[in-house]
């Protein structure tokens, strides 16, 4: 489904990707985990192509494209086939939550309004803010902006969803209820690739496990492989710093 080849990037002198190659099959659920600067935000967002990448490839469901020779149709091609929740929500504060979860409906998919009401408000009762729908941003628990951010990623029929740390803007209370609609999205079969410190969520939900440092692929395996048996001394000293008390070994 996604396959990325000698993916690399960097900003001014500072390296951030050191030619990633990785493959997601359809249905899988990939958690990339790693120190900070290590390249699992600016990984996500090349597959998205709001960093571009400097040298690479990437095809995505039959959507391909290569860095050095990109257009803006192959560029909206592979956007069109993805979404992205972002750490900060990014909602309109100027729209409620169901025009939040619309706007991609009307000016992307083209719905008739009618239509996309429904649509939306289907969307919103998905992720158990019905009852919000005519709420703005600022009256709604980041929890729960959250969970219209994740509405309105659904709302494009992705092909996979990039979650970027979800929930670490939230308040701990917040955490559960977003974690909550992930899982039930996990379960209907959505790809999705997932930065995060929640390792609890990585543990239970996570179908493989990606270990980023400085740029490349330390590990990848099964959340029990990664958490239980790890290859590397670095994935060592970084779930014992995660304290998760589960490096191998111990």
């Amino acid at each position: 489904m996604i396959h990325i080849r000698n993916l690399k990037k960097q900003f001014g002198e500072n390296v951030i990707l050191r030619g990633i190659d990785l493959d997601i099959r359809q249905g899988e659920i990939v958690t990339m985990i790693g120190p900070s600067g290590a390249g699992k935000t600016t990984l996500l967002r090349a597959i998205n192509w709001l960093d571009a990448p400097d040298e690479g490839q990437i095809e995505l469901n039959g959507a391909a494209i290569d860095a050095k020779t990109a257009t803006k149709k192959q560029i909206s091609g592979l956007r069109g086939k993805s979404a992205m929740v972002f750490q900060h929500y990014n909602l309109f504060r100027n729209k409620t939550a169901l025009e939040n979860v619309t706007q991609s409906l009307l000016c992307v998919k083209k719905m008739n309004k009618q239509d996309a009401i429904l649509r939306g408000r289907q969307l919103l009762d998905r992720v158990g803010l019905l009852n919000k729908a005519d709420a703005y941003p600022d009256f709604l628990s980041g929890g729960q902006q959250q969970r219209v951010g994740i509405a309105r990623a659904l709302a494009v029929d992705p092909d996979v969803i990039l979650f970027d740390e979800p929930t670490s803007a939230l308040d701990p209370e917040w955490v559960g209820e977003v974690l909550t609609v992930m899982n039930e999205i996990a379960k209907d079969g959505m790809t999705m690739i997932v930065v995060s410190h929640e390792m609890r969520f990585v543990r239970s939900v996570s179908t493989r496990v990606i270990l980023l440092d400085e740029g490349v692929i330390l590990e990848d395996g099964t959340p029990e492989q990664l958490f239980c048996r790890p290859q590397h001394e670095r994935t060592r000293l970084f779930l014992r710093q995660a304290h998760l008390g589960i490096a191998a070994g111990e």
